[in-house]
């Protein structure tokens, strides 16, 4: 690690913190919010669609400001829009503004997840190996989702609501300053309509494009079915909290392990990359489709805590390999076109679920075969990825 590029770590690592931060806000206020303004669960559920769908949009905006502005340009951007959505939405008196806000912390996320993953994706970042710096930086993504329901249930016991979200919103003030400051790896000045045109043909970004969709649909669906499910096998509200958690901890550590352990031997970028991911696919669809028949409140967390651990190198893996095959130049734009795909999977198929389980004699339980099947086609996009996919650029 460079010490010239040392600003530029803290921020690729806060940035997906501050991700994480963002994306479990709405969950971690959402009984809050509803008191504030007077509002009912489905005027909620519509905040949490305008967030979702401005994430959509915002991703591809975030990644050409990357490719045409710079790393500083997309940071900046992030923390400032995250800082500003949770401090409107603080003040929020009127559901029109908790709108803004959340298309506010969808501009926010968005910009903080191009500018954390496309910098983690750099070679001058971390590791020359961008799987490997995705898995350490991402970690800090779990350390923000994990920290969004704690920190606003602490500082809600000791200040208004309008405090905490203020309180947050400094909280994504801290690394703007690293943001304004540092230096980055050279970038900017790349975008072009010919660019877009040429990525969304090239076969990398087709194929990481549909094994992410596969996976971020894996990923949404099980953070929100796990304490629905783990009650349908006998557990408390409150255990199946816990164990939702545990989840979450699962993926930090993956991640972790995945990054310090399994990279030391392993090119998680190189041409191994895709049978890594389909390795963990497999085991994953076993466990997954096991879901369906357990009955056991200790069995079902272990399974799901497993899961966590597989699941948890995916993303980073995906990423990384990706950024390794396309030129630095575009990098911005490639990760926004297959992180804009793999969104699509988060819509669809945890809804796909829900649907199931609502059949006559139906739970959760049974949808689990879903997330099965999704897991399937992930192994078999890996097997695809592991043929099809061209040596990394400079091998």
């Amino acid at each position: 690690m460079e010490n010239s590029m040392l600003f530029a770590d803290i921020v690729a690592v806060t940035s997906v913190f501050g991700l994480g931060l963002s994306m479990f806000l709405l969950g971690s206020v959402k009984l809050r919010l509803t008191q504030e303004l007077g509002i009912n669960d489905a005027q909620m559920g519509k905040l949490f669609s305008v967030y979702n769908f401005s994430n959509l949009i915002f991703v591809l905006v975030a990644g050409i400001v990357c490719d045409q502005f710079g790393y500083k340009a997309v940071a900046v951007g992030g923390f400032a829009a995250g800082a500003a959505a949770m401090f409107v939405m603080g003040l929020s008196k009127t559901y029109s503004f908790a709108i803004m806000a959340c298309l506010f912390l969808g501009v926010g996320s968005m910009f903080m997840n191009t500018a954390g993953n496309v910098l983690l994706g750099n070679p001058a970042i971390i590791y020359a190996d961008p799987g490997r710096s995705g898995n350490l930086g991402n970690v800090f993504f779990g350390v923000g989702a994990f920290c969004a329901p704690i920190l606003t249930a602490f500082f809600f016991k000791k200040m208004s609501f309008s405090g905490t979200l203020t309180v947050l919103a400094v909280i994504l003030l801290i690394p703007l300053y690293f943001a304004l400051t540092g230096a980055f790896p050279e970038s900017g000045g790349n975008f072009s309509a010919a660019a877009v045109t040429s990525l969304i043909a090239n076969p990398t970004i087709i194929l990481c494009a549909l094994a992410l969709m596969c996976y971020i649909a894996l990923e949404v669906s099980m953070a929100g079915w796990i304490t629905t499910y783990m009650t349908k096998v006998g557990a408390t509200e409150t255990k199946a909290s816990t164990v939702l958690s545990f989840f979450s901890v699962a993926i930090m550590v993956g991640r972790l392990f995945a990054a310090l352990v399994i990279g030391q031997y392993l090119a998680l970028s190189g041409a191994q990359g895709p049978w890594f991911v389909a390795g963990l696919a497999v085991v994953a669809a076993v466990l997954l489709f096991g879901l369906k028949t357990v009955k056991s409140e200790g069995t079902a967390t272990l399974f799901i805590i497993l899961i966590g651990l597989l699941f948890a190198p995916m993303f980073p893996t995906i990423a990384g390999l990706m950024f390794a095959r396309v030129e630095g130049a575009v990098a911005g734009t490639g990760f926004s076109i297959i992180f804009a795909v793999g969104l699509l999977g988060a819509i669809f198929v945890p809804a796909w679920m829900g649907s199931l389980a609502t059949g006559e004699g139906k739970t959760i339980k049974d949808s689990m075969v879903v997330a099965g099947a999704v897991a399937v086609i992930l192994v078999v996009m890996g097997v695809i990825m592991g043929f099809a996919l061209p040596a990394p650029l400079g091998a």
